[in-house]
């Protein structure tokens, strides 16, 4: 054999083995760097729908603390944008793929779930007062506001996010709760005992820029 065809051969040789070696070590940097950056992905969404959960359980809070300041029974009418249900949506921009399947299966049927009840609520007609509408509006803010609540603290936590300081809303949003479920057993007593009666509370046209509708109690003014 030529010694120069030795020589081309081997060279040969060492080009592949070097090229081999260099394309496995940019897959392992692409692959790596490619992992990071689904890592980022899911964080940056974790944190994004955090924030979303945590404002609306903010909202819902809100919401209880003002239905409660109100003395709703003595006013004549009231305008439920004053005790509105807070609205509730995921923003369209969350790519729900950098998210387990699980877990954003489970945040989209939070979503859906709030917006039924909510919705149910709004076309009650079954309130006979403006009490027992703010009754249902509350206990409604309290059970998914507190849901929104620890499903954005499980976000936080499994993404090694920074939890929120403030944890006084579970605490708050049990008591709701409670107070929801005291109102609730004493209705059912209520209207066991009573007698049909037809209903006191009647809609008011809807009021332009108002989410919430009117509701007038007893006769007019």
């Amino acid at each position: 054999m030529s010694p120069w065809l030795a020589v081309a051969l081997g060279a040969g040789v060492f080009s592949a083995v070097v090229n081999v070696a260099c394309n496995a070590v940019a897959r392992k940097r692409n692959s790596a760097r490619s992992a990071t950056e689904r890592v980022h992905a899911g964080r940056h969404t974790a944190l994004a729908t955090a924030i979303v959960l945590e404002e609306f359980a903010h909202r819902c809070q809100v919401t209880i603390d003002r239905a409660e300041r109100r003395d709703l029974s003595e006013q004549r009418h009231v305008q439920l944008g004053d005790i509105e249900i807070p609205p509730f949506a995921f923003s369209n921009d969350i790519q729900w793929r950098d998210l387990d399947a699980g877990k954003a299966s489970y945040l989209r049927a939070f979503s859906a779930d709030q917006t039924h009840n909510a919705e149910r609520i709004q076309s009650n007609d079954r309130c006979s007062n403006v009490d027992e509408f703010a009754a249902y509006i509350k206990g409604h803010c309290a059970e998914f506001g507190r849901r929104a609540w620890l499903m954005a603290v499980e976000l936080r936590e499994e993404n090694e996010l920074g939890a929120v300081k403030d944890h006084d809303y579970l605490i708050e949003f049990d008591a709701a709760l409670s107070r929801y479920t005291a109102w609730e057993q004493r209705h059912k007593v209520r209207n066991e005992r009573a007698p049909a009666a037809p209903s006191h509370v009647t809609q008011t046209p809807h009021r332009s820029g108002n989410r919430g509708r009117g509701l007038a109690v007893g006769g007019s003014a």
